[in-house]
């Protein structure tokens, strides 16, 4: 298992991005290396940035990375309220329609389309999601 924990600001995103990343480059998780595995995990931790803590002196985000038998396991812990895990799908996009679609709501279906395990979780105390991934 490898973690990192940095301060809960939108520069954390990129680094810890690709600190998740490259350690499931690493361990040769086949998934690691399609441009959605980056997005995906780009978007939880900027759902942790900006639902977790506000901007405030000590707030941070943890990372934790796991391989087990097949099974990669992210888990981001920003201390925010935490969140429901509803079904929510796509919308349909047509173009005689765009002007209408929302902007906000895409990120949770696209995590689970890399991450087919998604939960939310608490670790001592602090509010975060569990995205897991069997290869």
């Amino acid at each position: 298992m490898a973690t990192l924990t940095v301060p809960n600001r939108v520069e954390s995103v990129r680094p810890l991005t690709a600190f998740l990343v490259q350690a499931a480059r690493q361990w040769n998780v086949p998934a690691a290396a399609e441009p959605v595995f980056e997005v995906a995990i780009s978007e939880a931790i900027t759902n942790a940035v900006k639902h977790g803590p506000a901007d405030s002196e000590g707030a941070t985000i943890r990372c934790d990375i796991e391989l087990e038998e097949g099974l990669l396991t992210l888990r981001i812990i920003d201390g925010g309220p935490g969140f429901s895990l509803q079904p929510r799908r796509m919308p349909d996009v047509f173009p005689e329609h765009i002007e209408t679609l929302p902007e906000a709501g895409y990120g949770l279906p696209l995590i689970q389309t890399v991450f087919p395990i998604v939960r939310v979780i608490s670790v001592d105390g602090r509010f975060g999601v569990e995205l897991g991934l069997k290869y």
